[in-house]
């Protein structure tokens, strides 16, 4: 199993390497690209070093297995320095300070590998039979060994997770997003895999030696960190892919969620039917974006047409009617929009025109409305309340009142 395991992360990430490498060559590539691909190379190279049939196969090509220690783990701190330097790409300083901040990390890691190696040649290890010992009364260097690698590991994983966490928060919605915290999981991961070594240290404490090798849950927690690793670097190319048919579900329902609004408009004002033949047809999945666009188009320009028959009054009728309601039983903002639409229809059926609107500032949705999925949303809110909401069956009640009224007193004139 710790064959499998160290096997297939490591041809993930080497994968991945050598994709990015061949996809960047010639011309003038970004360093960030570069930093990636080593990130990825130096962390695959050292889970196929960890493989047992690797390390059976290096034994005769190595001075010794503890030298194969010895590299894989110089090889795993070189990606923990790649990680900070991907930091400085995703969310940069002040470009004055870029290049002095990417030198200091620099010589951070050379300092961090020259003092490996001065502690593993310090600690005397020798090699006795599937176990790395340090020579006796040494086995606390051996220690500080592993805590240097999980302790560096874990800063540049937290420096990395920062940028991120930042760069998301600043990120909308779509496959980069999606992509950014797929980094995130895989920093939380390889966090826990850089201290899940510290159990060597412990034995190194209490033994003087350590195994040679990963073990089970180690070349496990180093899969899933390079799949989750390459899945985030990657999400922008496979992203679209996999969303594309999620986001035309969601526009279908959409669309079809806005049926009962749209048909209430069409009924009094044909005129906004975009395309009459279409608009009268659900639509297939590739075309639903197209169709949720021009339906939210069609209901707007209702709304527009029905500007000459809205009453101030309905808007104060339906913010009364939610005074008396329970407000945790409503959502107040698209109650009054859809009151208002409601009246307006009622006008519009009686022939009743208006000289005064109601306040729009009143009736705006707090959400920014800036794409069609955010107008989309709004207007699904608003279909609901015009169907469900007793506020707007209440204003309706009042204004078919006030329309008889209004009727029976121009009859008698």
């Amino acid at each position: 199993m710790t064959n499998l395991t160290a096997s297939l992360a490591a041809l993930v990430f080497l994968v991945f390497a050598v994709h990015r490498l061949v996809t960047t060559r010639g011309g003038r590539v970004d360093p960030a690209h570069r930093d990636v691909a080593g990130f990825a190379l130096c962390a695959g190279t050292a889970m196929l070093l960890n493989a047992p049939a690797v390390m059976d196969s290096l034994d005769r090509l190595l001075p010794s297995p503890d030298a194969e220690l010895l590299l894989t783990y110089q090889l795993n701190v070189a990606a923990a320095a790649f990680l900070v330097l991907i930091a400085l790409t995703i969310d940069p300083p002040a470009a004055e300070r870029k290049a002095l901040c990417r030198r200091r990390r620099i010589r951070a890691a050379v300092l961090v590998q020259a003092a490996a190696l001065g502690l593993f040649l310090g600690a005397g290890v020798t090699t006795v039979g599937a176990s790395a010992v340090a020579a006796p009364g040494r086995g606390w260097v051996l220690a500080s060994y592993n805590v240097l690698f999980a302790g560096y590991s874990c800063w540049c994983l937290y420096v990395l997770a920062q940028a991120v966490i930042r760069q998301t928060r600043r990120t909308p919605p779509g496959s980069l997003r999606t992509g950014l915290r797929l980094a995130t999981l895989a920093a939380a991961t390889a966090a826990v895999w850089a201290l899940w070594s510290l159990d060597d240290a412990a034995a190194n404490l209490a033994q003087g030696s350590q195994g040679l090798g990963e073990d089970v849950v180690s070349t496990t927690l180093g899969m899933v960190t390079a799949v989750l690793a390459t899945a985030g670097a990657t999400a922008t190319r496979w992203g679209d892919r996999i969303t594309a048919p999620l986001r035309r579900l969601r526009a279908r329902r959409a669309h079809k969620n806005l049926e009962p609004l749209w048909s209430a408009l069409y009924a009094e004002l044909p005129e906004i039917a975009l395309d009459p033949d279409a608009a009268v047809r659900r639509p297939g999945l590739r075309r639903a974006e197209f169709a949720l666009y021009r339906r939210v188009i069609e209901i707007r320009d209702g709304s527009m047409a029905l500007r000459a028959y809205q009453q101030t009054e309905a808007l104060t009728w339906a913010m009364e009617a939610l005074d008396r309601a329970d407000p945790a039983a409503a959502d107040p903002e698209a109650v009054l929009e859809a009151a208002v639409i409601a009246a307006a229809l009622e006008n519009k059926r009686a022939g009743r025109t208006h000289s005064g609107t109601p306040d729009q500032h009143r009736r705006t949705p707090t959400a920014h409305l800036e794409t069609t999925e955010d107008e989309a949303a709004w207007l699904v809110r608003v279909t609901r309340a015009l169907i469900h909401s007793r506020v707007v069956g209440d204003v309706l009640d009042r204004m078919r009142d006030h329309v008889a009224a209004g009727t029976e007193s121009s009859g008698r004139a």
